[in-house]
C-alpha cells in the first residue's frame, strides 16, 4: 500500500503463509497412509464438506471403520506435522513485515486456525515477533462470514476499523472486513475460488506478490 496506517491484522492461512495446498492434500495423504488409492478429483469432493462429514465420506466410499472421531483426528494431524513442520511463507512476507515494523505499524493475527497453531508456525518461519496479538474464530465461535472474529482483533488493539488494514486472501473475510470500514489488501492465493478481476474490485489494494509491493510507503 501507498499509505500505511496505524494498524495492520494479518490472515495466516494463503496470506502470510503457503498452506492452502496443505489442506487440500489432506484426505489424499490420509487415504495413502491407510493404504488406499484416492479417487480423481478428491478435493473437489470435499471442499464443501465439514471435517466430519469428510469422515462420513470415507467411511462411506472407502470402507474405513475407524470412527468418525478417530478419522477426524488423524486428518487434524497429518495438518498439524505440516504446520509444525513444512509449511512455508509466502515469498516476501518477512521483509514486507519488517518494513510495516520499522515504520512503527502495529501488527497483530486475525485466523479462523487455531492459536496454538498460529503461533506456533510463525514462531518457526521467525515471524511471530511482529505480531501483538493472536486472534482466532475460536474466540468468538463464528467464522469470517460475520464480523465478531474482526470486532474482536480490534478492540484487542483498541483499533478503530478505520484505522486499519486487513490483510486477508478469502472472499468472504474480504468483503466482511470492507463492510466493516477497515481497510483491505486482498492477497492472491490460487485456491481462491473467486477470480482476482472480481475480488480484487471490493479491495483498496490488491497484493499478487509481496515482493513486487514498494517499501518505502508513507506514513498517512
Amino acid at each position: 500500500m501507498k499509505e500505511l496506517y496505524p494498524y495492520a491484522i494479518f490472515d495466516m492461512d494463503g496470506t502470510l503463509v503457503d498452506s492452502m495446498p496443505y489442506w487440500r492434500r489432506t484426505g489424499a495423504e490420509y487415504l495413502i497412509q491407510k493404504g488406499l488409492v484416492p479417487e480423481e478429483g478428491l478435493w473437489e469432493k470435499l471442499a464443501l464438506l465439514s471435517t466430519e462429514e469428510t469422515a462420513v465420506y470415507f467411511r462411506e466410499h472407502y470402507g474405513l471403520t475407524d470412527s468418525v472421531e478417530e478419522i477426524v483426528a488423524a486428518n487434524n494431524h497429518i495438518m498439524y506435522e505440516h504446520y509444525r513442520l513444512d509449511i512455508p511463507a509466502k515469498p516476501g512476507v518477512p521483509e514486507y513485515l519488517d518494513m510495516l515494523e520499522q515504520a512503527g505499524v502495529i501488527m497483530s493475527i486475525c485466523s479462523a486456525t487455531s492459536p496454538d497453531l498460529v503461533d506456533m508456525t510463525l514462531t518457526r518461519l521467525g515471524i511471530r515477533h511482529h505480531f501483538r496479538y493472536l486472534t482466532s474464530c475460536d474466540e468468538v465461535n463464528a467464522g469470517k462470514d460475520r464480523p465478531d472474529v474482526f470486532l474482536l482483533a480490534l478492540k484487542k488493539l483498541s483499533a478503530a476499523p478505520e484505522e486499519a488494514v486487513m490483510y486477508e486472501d478469502a472472499d468472504f473475510g474480504i468483503r466482511t472486513a470492507k463492510a466493516l470500514g477497515m481497510h483491505v489488501a486482498g492477497v492472491y492465493d490460487p485456491t481462491c475460488q473467486t477470480p482476482p478481476e472480481e475480488i480484487s474490485l471490493v479491495c483498496d489494494t490488491y497484493i499478487r506478490d509481496y515482493r513486487q509491493i514498494d517499501l518505502t510507503p508513507q506514513r498517512r
